[in-house]
């Protein structure tokens, strides 16, 4: 992030919008259909509920350090100089693997679905290209952006799913939980660790919040977390809905269920819409995601230039895109079965055990706040 301007509550919405939704709208109903069949609905609106557990956690540990927390700063302030940034370098070989698997997303969907004979890494060097230029100009100028470019994806998406009213058969939601709990227990593990948990990484914007704006800031985060539990339970409900036990076999269920809309005229090609809606979810997540990791990088290894890493590391994460999945397959596996694993396990258990640390040690923001005053 190269300036350090400030965010406002509606800049900062918008970008937790970008960073929790992104794709998933798209990727997610499709796995979550297959572990959970007809309860994957009640998968999302768990996970939703444990993602806002840790949007409450990360708002906390704002609230109590203030400007100085932060990922790095709690983590340094919380575990030690030596303990803080080591318990960090897992968060970023988590980041450099989920940037590759955005870009890979991208690479996979123009391959299988629209230009099956270009090479993918025209696709991922483009996208991370385009995400790369746009870091380097800054999270202020990114968040401007993201505020114009969130309800474009959001009504894209909205507008996919009204427009295939007439292909839902409500009777195919029945009987809820098919499957039993065990299943939806599944979807939870799934959803709950993409993409609801990973708004642990949001810790890292929180210091830039606009100081005028710190009293909307938790009412502005939780409204834009919540459009995106809405979308993902629209979407959920929507593609079991529509395609009932076949639902699951869906790469890309939204759009599957554009293709399947019939009609005249501009009803035609409705796919392309989430298409686009997936592409525009896909760059603005990298972007942020990229946006983050050379935050982290920059604070870990003392540069005095915080965006001297973004070109670097949008380079190493090309070709990484080209070479940590070996299949099809492959990638399904590590991003729906790995991932949400690691992101439980180490990002979402790190937020809560820097959030006991920091109710043990007492608020030493508002001592600090206090005193000032």
């Amino acid at each position: 992030m190269r300036d350090s301007s400030s965010l406002t509550a509606n800049q900062l919405g918008s970008l937790l919008i970008a960073a929790s939704m992104g794709s998933a709208i798209v990727y997610i109903p499709a796995p979550l259909a297959q572990a959970a069949g007809n309860g994957s609905w009640l998968s999302v609106l768990a996970a939703y509920l444990f993602g806002l557990a840790m949007l409450g956690g990360i708002l906390y540990l704002y609230r109590r350090h203030g400007k100085e927390g932060g990922l790095f700063g709690c983590c340094r302030q919380l575990l030690g100089r030596v303990a803080g940034p080591a318990v960090l370098v897992p968060v970023v070989g988590m980041l450099f693997f989920a940037i590759p698997a955005i870009v890979a997303g991208i690479g996979d969907f123009f391959v299988s679905g629209m230009m099956p004979r270009t090479p993918p890494y025209i696709f991922c060097s483009f996208s991370l290209a385009v995400s790369a230029l746009t870091a380097k100009a800054g999270s202020k100028i990114t968040a401007r952006l993201f505020v114009m470019l969130v309800p474009v994806m959001v009504v894209f998406s909205l507008a996919v799913l009204i427009l295939a009213l007439p292909l839902y058969d409500w009777g195919r939601l029945l009987p809820i939980a098919d499957k039993g709990i065990k299943p939806v227990l599944h979807g939870l593990l799934i959803a709950g660790g993409f993409p609801f948990g990973e708004v642990f990484l949001f810790l890292a914007f929180l210091p830039y919040a606009s100081k005028e704006q710190e009293k909307l800031l938790p009412g502005r985060l939780i409204r834009a977390f919540t459009i995106t539990g809405v979308l993902m339970f629209l979407a959920a409900i929507c593609s079991t809905a529509a395609f009932g036990a076949a639902a699951g076999h869906f790469n890309y269920s939204l759009y599957t269920l554009a293709s399947n809309i019939g009609g005249s005229g501009s009803s035609q090609r409705v796919e392309a819409v989430i298409g686009m809606a997936l592409i525009l979810g896909s760059y603005m997540k990298a972007t942020v995601y990229l946006l983050i990791l050379n935050r982290i990088m920059a604070q870990l290894l003392g540069a005095k230039d915080e965006s001297a890493f973004i070109f670097p590391i949008a380079l190493v994460c090309v070709m990484l895109s080209l070479t940590l999945f070996a299949n099809p397959a492959d990638f399904l596996f590590q991003v729906y079965t790995v991932w949400p694993c690691t992101v439980l396990g180490i990002g979402c258990g790190l937020t809560l055990l820097l959030v006991v640390l920091s109710w043990l040690r007492g608020n030493p923001g508002s001592q600090e706040r206090k005193n000032a005053a």
